[in-house]
């Protein structure tokens, strides 16, 4: 995405045709949350569309396994039957969340717009492929960061290029959006509750990722409902109890001694992405969010 300009508008026409579908009550007329997908899948895929190492990932994986340091063979991952039953049966074994417990001396959010830390973590190989008894949780969208070598031998297969790392650096969850009957306050409240709900799975989520990925120190977030979203970086110190919970169901985890406690991610103020008042600082927010993206590439990629 290019920085914003009064030519470069945050939502196309495409987009605003997407918002509009979601909003209206022909088509979502059950005011399901399905009907966000398209728009945020839109402004995903264009928020890192020039990066060619940064993909976005829907219903992105995070899959807990025990070990995983085989290398892929010419054979690897060729039953799709195989792969289908691992998957539904990784899904129907999934752990419970986590949630979000404040340590003791957290300071409260402070008002306004605070960016997503400028830590973003080790980019380093993390699989998502199931194990028959992983734990998994499914992500809305994830941006997934892709550094690669060429491979003259596999050319047909993979387009003369093999993936050493895949790590996710940006998790999105979204949420439906509120009853359409409410006004002014009550409005506000409810954008909230479905915001928190959001920001609750992705502490589980993130999680679920620093257990996957040991090296990983941080990953971004978006919480969103409906057109509405806030942002952060979530870092591992952030998700302690959070993962000794998912943790637990393992038999072979031996947990710390020490007590352990979420600390609150501090989480910037909820914009609406076409709102009257807001679009601008949308758009620079989410520009904030590739630049980032962009830099790690940048840093990380052989594909260039």
């Amino acid at each position: 995405m290019a920085p914003a300009s009064a030519s470069n508008q945050l939502l196309p026409p495409k987009a605003r045709l997407e918002t509009s579908y979601a909003f209206s009550r022909t088509f979502n007329s059950r005011n399901m949350e399905f009907y966000w997908y398209p728009l945020w899948c839109q402004i995903l895929f264009d928020l890192v569309a020039d990066v060619p190492n940064l993909i976005v990932a829907p219903q992105f994986p995070v899959w807990i396994v025990k070990q995983n340091d085989q290398l892929e063979g010419a054979n690897d991952g060729d039953d799709p039957e195989e792969v289908e039953e691992r998957v539904a049966q990784g899904a129907s074994e999934g752990v419970a969340a986590g949630t979000q417990v404040p340590a003791n001396n957290q300071e409260e959010l402070e008002e306004g717009d605070h960016e997503p830390d400028s830590e973003v973590g080790n980019m380093s190989f993390a699989s998502t492929v199931p194990e028959k008894d992983a734990g998994s949780v499914l992500v809305d969208f994830g941006i997934v960061h892709l550094t690669a070598v060429p491979q003259a031998q596999e050319k047909l297969r993979y387009g003369g290029w093999r993936i050493t790392a895949a790590s996710a650096c940006l998790l999105v969850e979204v949420k439906r959006f509120v009853s359409r009957s409410l006004k002014d306050k009550e409005l506000d409240a409810e954008i909230r509750a479905h915001i928190q709900e959001a920001r609750i799975d992705l502490i589980s989520q993130a999680g679920h990722l620093f257990i996957q990925d040991k090296t990983k120190q941080s990953v971004m977030a978006i919480a969103a409902a409906g057109p509405y979203w806030s942002g952060t970086t979530i870092h591992r110190g952030d998700v302690k109890r959070t993962m000794h919970q998912i943790s637990s169901y393992d038999p072979s985890y031996r947990p710390p001694g020490e007590k352990l406690v979420d600390r609150r991610p501090k989480w910037n103020k909820i914009l609406r992405l076409d709102g009257a008042s807001s679009t601008a600082a949308s758009e620079a927010r989410l520009h904030t969010i590739y630049k980032k993206m962009r830099d790690m590439g940048d840093q990380k990629t052989n594909t260039k």
